[in-house]
């Protein structure tokens, strides 16, 4: 049987900074003998609202395994990428409120353009930039989630999505143990198998309660979302546009309310079909 973290053609392994794609990196690097061939190519997409451990973590991961990792970042200008790294990487959602100019409105659980922007067209760009016509994305999606699993299966027309943890029938539980083992590792508390203050810090797509939760553990990354929020207001053609979600409170109000002791009621859930992945 064929090792599905092993690659003979082109392709581009999405690293989103998490213990999961951390573990699935590992893994490619072992199939390809410890040193990953030319045809394969690591990358970091950076959108700028990445927690700092998630950045020590992606620099940490490259330099222990000896492995190249390219960091992509959207500048909106042409080129509308440029190369990064530890060092020089954007830590002030420079990125996100780049494309939030260019579109004039929000992104939102139905147009999630960040993610078409900042880290999937930013992938692409740099397979382009390469000089390829077609290549496989490697995704970190896992055997536990069978739902984004299934609905990343259709790839693009330059690209083919694959998901070796899934096909190695790799869960939560094999990544922890990994990481349990491991003599470095992302800084970041771990709930249930996933890090709520991890990758993109506030994200519209986590729930209230953790969007509440982070606030009140670190009230400063509420001012950006806040700001974008006050920004688009200006910018969008629509009300609708001026906020990340229209069947909750802004940022503004749950910020508010993060520093009350009442609580909002927690109308919803974690949407999780993104490509920012754990």
């Amino acid at each position: 049987m064929s090792d599905p973290f092993f690659f003979s053609e082109p392709a581009i392994v999405s690293f989103s900074g998490g213990r999961t794609s951390g573990y699935m990196l590992r893994r490619i690097i072992q199939a390809h003998g410890g040193t990953l061939p030319d045809h394969v190519h690591v990358v970091f997409s950076n959108t700028g609202k990445e927690m700092p451990q998630t950045l020590d973590f992606v620099r940490d991961c490259g330099e222990r395994w000896g492995v190249p990792i390219t960091w992509v970042e959207y500048v909106g200008a042409n080129p509308k990428y440029r190369i990064v790294d530890h060092a020089t990487a954007s830590r002030n959602g420079e990125p996100f409120e780049a494309i939030i100019r260019k579109m004039n409105f929000l992104p939102n659980p139905v147009t999630r353009f960040c993610t078409a922007e900042l880290k999937i067209r930013a992938s692409a760009w740099f397979a382009l930039s390469l000089g390829w016509e077609n290549w496989l994305s490697v995704l970190g999606l896992r055997a536990d989630e069978p739902r984004r699993v299934a609905k990343a299966k259709n790839g693009r027309d330059r690209w083919e999505n694959v998901m070796p943890l899934a096909t190695a029938g790799i869960t939560k539980r094999h990544v922890a143990e990994f990481w349990a083992t491991q003599n470095f590792g992302l800084d970041l508390q771990s709930i249930n198998g996933t890090t709520p203050h991890g990758n993109c810090d506030l994200c519209f797509l986590k729930s209230q309660a953790t969007v509440l939760g982070i606030m009140r553990d670190m009230p400063e990354r509420a001012e950006w979302w806040i700001r974008m929020e006050a920004l688009a207001l200006a910018l969008a053609s629509k009300p609708t546009g001026a906020v990340f979600r229209t069947d909750r409170p802004s940022y503004a109000a749950l910020f508010s309310a993060s520093k009350d002791q009442y609580v909002l009621p927690n109308i919803d859930e974690p949407l999780t079909e993104c490509f920012c992945h754990e």
